[in-house]
């Protein structure tokens, strides 16, 4: 063969063997990277600003915050990655629309960590596509404006007010706008941008928009932009206070379970059935009907509001979802973590980061919470007070965690752990009285409590209990005593999720004889379609509580997807600050 010694061609051929698929790959990352590029430049320049003169950047930026940084270019990077071993992001891979040469010496680039061209959760290996984006300093801005006479580019995102109003088109647009000389406003400009993924994607944060005109031609699920407008244009919310009505009563929905995904999810079990099922929307429209016909002062989300293993494209899309009907009725909401939250793209302590950023959430990390959820991620406690201001019922919240840590001695779920209880006692209380208070404790996974149907002062009878027992009651083996905590905190009730076919409330006597120490631990039932049901047939519902501070008690009901304005097992709980058997 061309008259080479053997040892040349067998060389050759293994280079030939190496080099092939290297060939092959570079051009189809270049082939399918200049598709992308190609999608979210139409996306981005789609419908773009039209009849506007531009501002001179001195002009727009004068007075302003001089470390407020504005997004000047967008783009795609590209990365070559192995299994979860890591990845390998070359520089000449990655592709900006810029504005031609480097303009600025001190831009710096961002890249949002979500693949585009992603579609299987298992990968071996391929190529990674990210949104990129170059961010600029004002101080950059105006120091370049002012020494040169070339055009800068900025992305362009939210239309002024006064043009919306003028145009049919309510949407804001997306475009490279040259900013030179007269018109637009600083409202217009850009200073983060996001990607969310599924047909049914929201954005309800306030300081950003997305527009659905351009999606991006990427993968098989549709990806919308967001962007984000710069903080100093975003109006702050102030924090919420939990505070009764002028009739003297609080009202809270639980949301249990709701298992949301990326994209419109998989309807599981459903009861009754219906044609063409899709989860994610059915179970929006049940929370809806829910909210607008209670009308409560606050959403308590119990757990597993998202299938996580089902969004590992993007766990914030999912979460976006599942309070995105509370956060636009302007409802705050408190939230405990499941055990499936954290399967997806973004962990327990991302997602409470996430969460606690939100618009009307009252979700915390304590000085306690771990990285590591040792301790859990989201033990925290407010007040709700009464019509004259005064603090008359303490809500709790705490991570009843996933998995047992010991599954050979403790097979199952994990549960509380005792340096929590302890945590909790350490909050300061400043009601008048435990013993009359109004309290209640929420988490995902039931106490060894919730199986305590026989009474143990009279063995010979049943606690009293209203709602069903369809499913075999999934509390962890081992007892951290935490009842015997929340007794002395005062607290007349814990409500939970995990077991979506069990709804039940049981007034357990475990502790004490004494009537008044006596606590009702209930189950929220399950509102959403994308977890499991079944058991012979289980709609979907919700619970809802209503404390009065005038008569001191607690009234509880549910309502079921069928029937969402018409409330049973209506049962009060506590009367006068005690316990009642309903």
């Amino acid at each position: 063969m061309l008259g080479l010694p053997k040892r040349y061609i067998r060389t050759l051929v293994i280079l030939l063997f190496f080099l092939f698929p290297v060939a092959i790959v570079r051009f189809w990352v270049h082939w399918y990277d200049l598709g992308v590029r190609s999608s979210i430049r139409i996306a981005i320049k789609e419908g773009g600003i039209k009849d506007q003169d531009n501002l001179k950047l001195l002009d727009v930026f004068k007075n302003k915050d001089l470390k407020q940084k504005y997004v000047t270019s967008v783009g795609i990077s590209t990365c070559l990655y192995v299994g979860n071993f890591g990845e390998f992001c070359p520089s000449f891979l990655r592709h900006l629309m810029s504005h031609g040469p480097k303009l600025f010496a001190q831009s710096e680039l961002h890249t949002v960590r979500k693949d585009l061209s992603r579609s299987r959760k298992l990968r071996l290996a391929g190529t990674a596509h990210y949104l990129t984006y170059e961010t600029v300093e004002v101080s950059e801005l105006i120091t370049f404006l002012s020494h040169s006479q070339e055009t800068v580019f900025a992305v362009d995102g939210f239309r002024p007010q006064a043009e919306q109003a003028a145009t049919s088109n309510p949407e804001f647009v997306f475009s490279l706008q040259s900013l030179t000389s007269d018109s637009v406003a600083q409202s217009d400009f850009v200073s983060e941008i996001d990607v969310l993924f599924g047909s049914d994607s929201v954005e309800p944060r306030l300081d950003w928009h997305m527009s659905k005109k351009s999606p991006l031609a990427v993968g098989k699920e549709p990806k919308f932009i967001t962007m984000r407008k710069p903080s100093s244009l975003v109006k702050t919310l102030t924090q919420h206070r939990l505070q009764a009505n002028e009739e003297n009563t609080f009202k809270i929905v639980q949301l249990a379970d709701l298992h949301f995904s990326v994209g419109e999810g998989k309807c599981r079990d459903e009861f009754p059935e219906t044609d063409n099922c899709r989860a994610d929307p059915k179970t929006v429209s049940f929370i809806e009907k829910v909210l607008d016909s209670e009308k409560p002062q606050l959403v308590v989300f119990t757990g597993d509001q998202i299938m996580g293993d089902e969004c590992y494209l993007d766990s914030a899309t999912a979460l976006l979802k599942a309070v995105n009907s509370v956060i636009s009725r302007r409802i705050p909401y408190a939230m405990v973590w499941g055990n499936h939250d954290d399967e997806g793209s973004l962990d327990r302590w991302q997602l409470s980061q996430f969460v606690e950023g939100l618009p009307y959430s009252l979700f915390k990390t304590s000085e306690r919470d771990t990285k590591d959820n040792s301790f859990g991620v989201g033990n925290y406690m407010h007040y709700v007070y009464d019509k004259n201001d005064n603090p008359a019922s303490v809500l709790y919240f705490l991570d009843a965690h996933k998995y047992s840590p010991n599954p050979k001695a403790y097979p199952g779920y994990d549960w509380i752990k005792e340096e929590q209880w302890s945590f909790m006692q350490g909050f300061e209380n400043t009601l008048e009285s435990q013993e009359d208070s109004l309290s209640m404790a929420f988490f995902h996974i039931p106490l060894p409590e919730y199986v305590n149907f026989r009474s143990k002062n009279s063995p010979d009878y049943d606690n009293p209990m209203i709602g069903n027992l369809k499913e075999g009651v999934t509390a962890p083996r081992y007892n951290s005593n935490g009842i015997k905590i929340l007794r002395q905190l005062g607290v007349k009730i814990t409500s939970v999720g995990h077991d979506h076919c069990n709804d039940y409330c049981l007034l357990d006597d475990s502790q004490s004889p004494a009537n008044e120490d006596k606590i009702w631990l209930c189950f929220g039932g399950a509102a959403g379609e994308g977890g499991y049901a079944g058991y012979g047939g289980t709609e979907r519902r919700i619970r809802v509580y209503q404390l009065d501070f005038s008569e001191r008690s607690i009234v509880t009901w549910k309502v079921l997807n069928s029937s969402p304005t018409s409330p049973f097992d209506v049962q009060v709980l506590v009367n006068d600050g005690v316990p009642r058997t309903g």
